[in-house]
């Protein structure tokens, strides 16, 4: 099996565009499939204290997962993070800003620095990797994440099991890689459109029997 780690490639997100997309989200339990929300996410070119950068921004509105919005911004040739603020009904929850030597956390009522070493991305800017990776039969990937909200470092590994073919729009259907994705011991599943550098559709098994999928259409 072909490994590698991040920072022993050169991740560039120069292959992404900007985009907007919407996805259904999904609970399954012992097959049976209800629609608890949506979710819908924003991509564009910034520039940030003289850098190009790529903000991202997730919505997520669910009556049953509830309503938080997400915005990661990164550098665009190197895919370093710069930002990551979380909201939950509308109040800032969480605020990282890093630097050369780390991130500064701003939570509601306190803020603290920690220092981090060589290489790492946002594990909110992973969605956006895995659209400019060279994926193939055999491809993994290991990289170092950092998660803002639990304030600690993260393994990642990334792996393609197989090519299926995803719904893209209304009446379309393409092949798309599906990549398996550690988070340390979390599981998610994505579907990636290598022509379109699209995610089709993410899955992760969030119980017993239930699964909680996000999907176009």
């Amino acid at each position: 099996m072909e490994e590698t780690r991040g920072q022993s490639m050169k991740i560039s997100a120069e292959a992404l565009f900007e985009t907007e997309d919407e996805k259904g989200i999904y609970l399954i339990e012992n097959g049976k499939e209800t629609k608890v929300g949506s979710t819908t996410e924003k991509i564009r070119f910034v520039r940030i204290n003289g850098r190009d950068a790529i903000e991202r921004v997730q919505t997520l509105n669910s009556d049953v997962l509830g309503n938080r919005q997400g915005i990661t911004i990164i550098e665009k040739t190197t895919f370093s993070p710069i930002s990551f603020t979380d909201y939950v009904n509308g109040s800032q929850h969480v605020k990282a800003e890093y630097g050369d030597e780390g991130v500064h956390i701003a939570l509601k009522d306190s803020e603290k620095n920690i220092k981090l070493n060589g290489y790492y991305v946002d594990t909110f800017s992973v969605e956006l990797i895995l659209r400019v990776l060279p994926l193939k039969p055999g491809f993994s990937l290991q990289m170092n994440g950092f998660n803002a909200t639990l304030e600690s470092e993260v393994d990642i590994h990334i792996q393609v099991v197989e090519s299926e073919r995803v719904k893209r729009g209304f009446d379309e259907f393409v092949d798309a890689w599906k990549v398996k994705t550690y988070f340390g011991e979390t599981l998610q599943y994505y579907w990636i459109d290598p022509a379109n550098k699209e995610l089709l559709k993410q899955s992760s098994m969030i119980g017993d029997g239930i699964v909680l999928e996000f999907r176009r259409g």
